[in-house]
């Protein structure tokens, strides 16, 4: 993966978290309970599929062929 896709996918992925927390800060608002738990869960799994994407990304492992150019 070429560091001008790997760089804006993480700049997405980092976007989307940060969203994710302010949505999950928000449903702290008066709500239905039912509706709060609901869009918590939706916000933390989007939270965590963000992070761990960003780190599956960036840590160092196997390089492809493409890492090379």
């Amino acid at each position: 993966m070429n560091r001008f896709f790997r760089l804006a996918l993480s700049l997405i992925l980092g976007v989307l978290a940060f969203f994710a927390v302010f949505g999950f800060l928000a449903t702290f608002e008066p709500l239905d309970p039912a509706i709060q738990v609901t869009w918590r869960a939706v916000y933390i799994v989007l939270f965590v599929a963000c992070i761990a994407g960003l780190f599956m990304m960036n840590l160092p492992g196997k390089k492809n062929r493409d890492d090379n150019k």
